[in-house]
């Protein structure tokens, strides 16, 4: 599905004079993706949706809404790629060919911006 969205200028000019239309926006492409996806991927992207407006309504402002938002988006990519990276191996040499695990040492490279210190 192809969605024709508004320049970028445009979005800028609506988060500095018009934030309420931006988030109507935001919220009216979401919905428009959300309705045209698969019907099994629609309760999921529903859910996310909500997590989403959910952290955007406890923000103090714009800035803290980015930051908690990114940090969503990097809890969620970090979860991935963990799944992703979680290497199975064959042991050949076990009876029944029992699957293990190999261990991968993880390392973050993630500073936290804690929310408590946001101000208006």
């Amino acid at each position: 599905m192809f969605v024709d969205l508004p320049d970028f200028n445009y979005l800028k000019k609506l988060a500095e004079e018009d934030p309420e239309e931006l988030d109507f926006l935001c919220h009216f492409y979401s919905r428009q993706l959300i309705d045209n996806a698969p019907e099994k991927y629609q309760k999921r992207l529903n859910g996310i949706l909500f997590q989403i407006e959910a952290t955007k309504r406890r923000c103090k402002n714009p800035l803290h809404r980015c930051i908690s938002i990114s940090k969503m988006m990097m809890d969620s990519f970090e979860n991935l790629q963990v799944a992703l990276t979680e290497v199975v191996e064959l042991d050949l040499n076990a009876p029944h060919g029992n699957v293990t695990k190999k261990e991968i040492p993880q390392e973050n490279n993630i500073i936290n911006f804690p929310a408590e210190d946001m101000q208006d």
